[in-house]
């Protein structure tokens, strides 16, 4: 069984995530790999700003992670 995803990029993405209460996971971009490191299993968007994105009581800068919102 393979797990389908959605990479979180825009405002909308994150607000509409928020409210359907979609699980949001963390992971550390890296260019060569481009499957990436997983930084945090995370849980719900809380908070959402140009810089920064809330999950799980901890700020993660936007630019530096990409958040993954699971699709059952």
């Amino acid at each position: 069984m393979s797990t389908t995803y959605k990479v979180l990029e825009s405002d909308a993405e994150f607000l509409t995530a928020a409210l359907a209460q979609s699980k949001v996971s963390v992971w550390f971009r890296m260019d060569p790999d481009p499957i990436g490191h997983l930084m945090d299993y995370g849980g719900i968007v809380e908070g959402y700003t140009p810089d920064s994105i809330k999950i799980g009581g901890a700020h993660f800068v936007r630019g530096r992670f990409e958040f993954r919102a699971y699709i059952m």
